[in-house]
């Protein structure tokens, strides 16, 4: 299936493929750029909606007072050839279409309960579960024959930083990854926006629970020799977020990796960051 795409920057069409995993139909779509060359590199990344990373408002954009095109970092990754490939978070499909939660726009009010009913119902974790996802949809893109030859990437931003990391510390397939301010813990599905609470310090921070620095090293060393660029803001705890960068450079050869990129705006991804990320991209899938 295939879609046109509502924003006027959008050269091209969008490809939907359709994915089912544990009761849930999902939707990810894909985006390779017409305007300017392509790369050969597929970027998987995990989002709330779809359309908002072409730019194209959503009812929980509206709901929220969020433009999509100040974002828009599909866009902004196809805007040097990288084709794009944005998985919906199935928590916020189902909320969409629940006629309670659909009108709440906190994240603790709007995925809070499914976060519990799931863990409740299912016994395992929502992550866990959104990971799974994202592992069918490069399944289902290799399938396809859309991106037959292409090299995959994954990048993600807080909540989805935490997803992409995940991802490519599970799956192979995913050669290259960059994250910005990925969220861990497993209270970020109920409160995925939360970067910015008084006290908080992002990732790769170090936590107060030993179990959240003991996952990073983890994923960390899963993904290690493969190039990885963690970003992230210097406020808030800038100097304690660089030890555990220096612990997992030991899994890297010659402790090269991972890249680092810090900025000073607060918690929120600016432009000229998203820029500096999709450049990285590139050099290291070229």
């Amino acid at each position: 299936m295939s879609r046109e795409p509502a924003h006027p920057g959008v050269r091209g069409t969008i490809h939907q493929l359709q994915l089912r995993n544990d009761g849930i139909d999902l939707v990810a779509e894909l985006y390779r750029p017409l305007s300017v060359p392509s790369t050969g590199v597929v970027v998987v990344v995990p989002c709330y909606d779809t359309p908002p990373l072409f730019a194209e408002p959503t009812a929980r954009t509206e709901l929220a007072d969020l433009d999509p095109s100040a974002a828009a970092q599909g866009l902004q990754l196809a805007a040097v050839g990288h084709s794009v490939l944005a998985v919906p978070w199935r928590f916020e499909q189902i909320a969409a279409h629940d006629p309670v939660l659909a009108e709440e726009s906190g994240a603790a009010e709007r995925y809070g309960p499914l976060a519990a009913r799931h863990q409740r119902e299912q016994g395992g974790s929502p992550i866990g579960r959104s990971v799974a996802d994202l592992m069918l949809a490069v399944t289902a893109l290799q399938e396809s024959g859309l991106a037959d030859g292409s090299r995959l990437a994954t990048f993600g931003d807080r909540l989805g930083g935490g997803l992409a990391l995940r991802l490519a510390a599970l799956d192979e397939r995913i050669e290259v990854a960059a994250v910005h301010e990925p969220r861990l813990d497993a209270a970020d599905v109920a409160e995925p926006d939360q970067s910015s609470r008084p006290g908080h310090v992002p990732f790769p921070g170090q936590g107060p629970q030993h179990e959240e620095r003991q996952e990073a090293d983890d994923l960390l060393s899963l993904i290690a020799p493969r190039p990885l660029l963690l970003a992230g803001s210097t406020h808030g705890g800038a100097r304690q977020g660089l030890e555990p960068i220096r612990r997992a450079r030991r899994h890297w050869p010659d402790q090269e990796g991972p890249d680092l990129l810090r900025h000073e705006n607060e918690h929120a991804l600016p432009h000229h960051v998203m820029a500096g990320i999709r450049e990285w991209l590139r050099d290291r899938t070229c």
